[in-house]
């Protein structure tokens, strides 16, 4: 899915550089990454590629309006502060008929001992994984935003003792 996006192409929440062997080498790439020591680690593993790295919040990115072509928001939702105005700031910076693809972790179905556990374990997730919350209910965030939804598949993950962690895998557009 990575691979096919071409042009200018923003990665929101970049971490380390987990998406680079994604995306083709040919796409002249914008890294998001706030946290300083992610970052530096993000800069050597793109050696030798054109990146530049912006240490900003994703809630507001330092780009212009319809400046880019394909945005990445890859385990991103789920621990920047305010995921609404995120996806408000990829709508505003993509060019009409951008995409944006997503690859999240969400929350369980309310009511199940999964979603109580992502609960549970929040606190200590927010703290120890850069605010990451396993509970928050992404896929919401995503359907109340400005982007249209052209595909969206549940997805999900091994967790610790034999859970299944549920993801999705997505794509937006900002409408033409």
């Amino acid at each position: 899915m990575l691979i096919r996006l071409r042009g200018d192409v923003l990665d929101i929440g970049a971490g380390e550089g987990n998406t680079l062997p994604h995306l083709s080498r040919d796409v002249r790439l914008t890294c998001v990454e706030p946290h300083g020591r992610s970052a530096r680690r993000l800069e050597r593993a793109a050696q030798g590629r054109a990146v530049i790295v912006l240490r900003t919040p994703a809630e507001q990115l330092a780009l212009p309006d319809r400046s880019m072509d394909a945005a990445v928001c890859a385990g991103t939702l789920c621990s920047v502060d305010d995921p609404d105005a995120v996806l408000h700031e990829a709508h505003r910076v993509l060019r009409p008929g951008g995409r944006v693809v997503l690859l999240e972790h969400v929350a369980a179905p309310a009511g199940t001992w999964l979603r109580r556990a992502q609960r549970a374990v929040a606190p200590a997730s927010r703290l120890l994984d850069r605010g990451c919350d396993p509970a928050r209910d992404t896929e919401s965030v995503l359907r109340r935003s400005p982007l249209r939804i052209v595909s969206l598949v549940h997805t999900g993950v091994r967790g610790p003792f034999g859970t299944v962690i549920p993801c999705f895998e997505a794509v937006a557009e900002r409408p033409a």
